[in-house]
């Protein structure tokens, strides 16, 4: 019996953060002919997904207009110079009441294959949350079901949304999944040089 049935996903992608080593603002940072917002937005409409919370902050008007253009739904996080978790929390604060989950990915990692996010919601069942995994190691999109945002949101402990899934590690399925861009995240800009080069020869 599946105790944690998904019937309703949204995603939430994470796009608040300054871009200090990138340079320049990373969601609008063009991949491929395409902004690395819109890369990361695929994923999921490709999924079937088609509530896509962008979380801004730095640069927000640029990002939100990018955001809206393409039918998605920015929500300004006034916290995000704060870190990370400040905006995995008013992302997840921002899904509407009718959906029952929520995918979180930061907008770095722009690469990962719908076909991971059919695989990350197909094995939702008996535990509240999921996390792919590529050769072992644990990547995003991480899938959080609304039976546990509550207390994500009276998270205090260290490491943010990595901290909390430690501490929840017995509500936690992995799922594992042949994509290593689960685990590609792009900082620099020699790391979208790399990641690049690695999508030619893929």
């Amino acid at each position: 019996m599946r105790e944690f049935e998904v019937r309703k996903p949204a995603a939430v992608i994470l796009a608040a953060g300054s871009s200090s080593r990138m340079g320049q603002t990373k969601p609008t940072v063009l991949l491929e002919g395409l902004p690395m917002l819109l890369h990361a937005a695929k994923t999921f409409v490709d999924a079937g997904i088609d509530h896509i919370v962008v979380v801004t902050g730095f640069d927000a008007e640029k990002v939100a207009e990018l955001a809206r253009e393409h039918g998605l739904h920015p929500v300004y996080n006034k916290r995000f110079s704060e870190g990370m978790f400040s905006s995995v929390l008013a992302g997840i604060g921002a899904v509407p009441l009718d959906f029952d989950a929520a995918f979180v990915l930061p907008v770095d990692i722009p690469f990962v294959s719908p076909a991971t996010v059919g695989a990350i919601l197909g094995a939702m069942g008996t535990r509240p949350i999921v996390v792919p995994r590529h050769w072992g190691r644990p990547g995003h999109p991480p899938l959080l079901h609304r039976a546990v945002f509550d207390s994500l949101g009276g998270w205090h402990g260290p490491d943010g949304l990595g901290g909390f899934l430690r501490m929840r590690s017995s509500d936690v399925d992995y799922v594992d999944v042949d994509d290593r861009f689960v685990l590609r995240d792009i900082d620099s800009k020699v790391d979208l040089e790399q990641i690049l080069l690695d999508r030619k020869c893929t």
